[in-house]
């Protein structure tokens, strides 16, 4: 850890690795074996983009829609042509990004790397040659790496990866259990030296990492060996929690299986895969998946003009595609992600969060979105079950937690089913379109005065966005079914791992 006593010529030793190295980005064709899905189309849109005019002035809105009905012309004019500025930069910026590219590097020049005092580029102190940390090797002079220009980062490589190396393998392996148990053997992942938690279990983290390394550093063969454990398998319950509780307080005997909730991600794949809308496709270009309407709309200040809005991929197969390949834009978190701890991307997370709070009970009930996975779902069992109620509870129970349901919760699903059943026959849904224009509002810095413009949203008004399943597309027995979804959604049996 960056806190222990390492020396600091040990540092630079390390930078000195890299001394030779230099970027550069080469012009390549597509590889045969990458998903190119989607990338067309991109292109097209970005193109077709640029040559439209990125916004419009609200004199173009009917009367009744202006937010107002006097402004300056001339800070109208000002402000509006920085905003198309901006736009035509990002535009380019996408168009660029598309283009086949290989990140790789080179052996440059064989700088010389000093070490620093106070870390001055003016103070120049001794000379350092590339090794790896002196702590591990045993000795300086075994620390060493070759300083020819070539081949000094396969030393480093194979120095991490060796295994006489103590640390790489216990790493992993931590983490792994950590992921699976909700608590890690060490409790600082991050942090395996001096100042961290010592491992609970330090025979067990030796084993597991010597296993690991003796199997090839096979991580299939470590989730194997983890989940088929007596310790994974036990139950949550006890029969004398007061006796465990005075045993082991903080819970580290692994006498029973401490529930662990999904994290965001594997909330949405998981409802994505139970309505079976899940697109299971490998790479490609990233996904923009629906999130809240009111946080997509809202502007995004960027490098003193705004962003465009969020918008959704036009067709479900590219919208419900695995969380994982969902882009992250540092300004804009997914609500859903967010309020299931899902932890920002510009912050070290050894261990994440899982609070538990309110919102994220009214989230999981009231979002459109995830009343749309209940429908899609509905819609599953009703393909798959046709008009048989029984077998669609069954297959529901199936599908969400692996099990059949008891007679009490078939007869409790009758219930609340037929108690939607009539609430939708007497309510009609209203149907609501997605939005044509946002309207913006900044203030001029050059006159201080507030200039307002219209944003297309070109992927809902063109006619090209396919919606998901809707209320007012399905009869009252599907959407009275969606409703017993749901709950199963909002279960714990669906939400944790037991």
């Amino acid at each position: 850890h960056k806190f222990d006593p390492i020396p600091t010529k040990d540092f630079y030793r390390m930078q000195a690795v890299f001394g030779s190295l230099s970027f550069s980005d080469r012009k390549l064709p597509w590889q045969k074996n990458e998903n190119l899905t989607g990338l067309k189309a991109d292109r097209e849109r970005y193109q077709r983009l640029q040559k439209a005019k990125a916004i419009r002035s609200i004199t173009t809105l009917p009367e009744a829609d202006r937010p107002v009905k006097q402004f300056d012309k001339n800070t109208e004019r000002i402000g509006q042509g920085k905003v198309n500025n901006k736009r035509r930069q990002q535009l380019n910026y996408q168009l660029k990004r598309s283009n086949p590219l290989a990140f790789s590097v080179a052996n440059g020049a064989n700088d010389r790397i000093h070490i620093l005092k106070g870390g001055s580029i003016e103070s120049p102190q001794a000379e350092v040659s590339p090794g790896v940390l002196s702590l591990f090797a045993g000795s300086e002079k075994g620390a060493s790496v070759t300083t020819d220009k070539s081949g000094r980062r396969t030393e480093l490589a194979h120095w991490i990866a060796s295994k006489d190396n103590p640390l790489t393998a216990r790493v992993i392996v931590n983490r792994v259990w950590q992921w699976h148990f909700g608590q890690a053997i060490a409790g600082n992942p991050n942090n395996f030296g001096g100042t961290g938690k010592r491992p609970t279990h330090p025979e067990l983290l030796d084993w597991l990492a010597a296993t690991f390394v003796e199997e090839g550093w096979s991580l299939k063969q470590l989730h194997r060996r983890i989940l088929t454990s007596a310790a994974y398998q036990r139950a949550t319950a006890h029969p004398d929690w007061e006796a465990l509780i005075k045993l082991d307080p903080n819970r580290t005997s692994y006498a029973v299986f401490a529930p662990r909730r999904l994290t965001a991600e594997e909330l949405r794949d998981a409802m994505l895969s139970v309505s079976g809308e899940l697109n299971r496709a490998i790479g490609g270009t990233p996904a923009h998946p629906e999130i809240n309407e009111e946080v997509a709309m809202q502007p995004r200040h960027i490098m003193g003009s705004v962003g465009p809005a969020y918008q959704a991929d036009p067709t479900p197969a590219q919208r419900n595609r695995r969380t994982l390949y969902a882009e992250r834009i540092r300004t804009l978190a997914n609500p859903m992600l967010e309020i299931f701890n899902k932890p920002g991307p510009d912050v070290s997370c050894e261990r994440r969060d899982s609070a538990t709070i309110a919102p994220q009970a009214f989230t999981l009930m009231n979002s459109p979105i995830h009343h749309a996975r209940a429908l899609a779902f509905a819609a599953r069992l009703e393909k798959e079950r046709p008009g048989n109620l029984d077998r669609q509870i069954v297959r529901a129970f199936q599908l969400v937690f692996q099990r059949q349901p008891t007679k009490a919760e078939t007869k409790a699903c009758h219930t609340h089913i037929a108690k939607m059943l009539a609430h939708h026959k007497a309510t009609a849904p209203v149907k609501v379109e997605p939005p044509k224009y946002v309207i913006r509002q900044m203030v001029e810095e050059m006159t201080g005065l507030d200039f307002w413009w219209v944003e297309d949203l070109d992927i809902y008004s063109s006619g090209d966005f396919v919606p998901d399943l809707k209320p007012w597309d399905v009869k009252p027995p599907t959407r009275a079914l969606a409703e017993l979804c749901l709950v199963l959604f909002n279960s714990n049996e669906f939400v944790y791992v037991y």
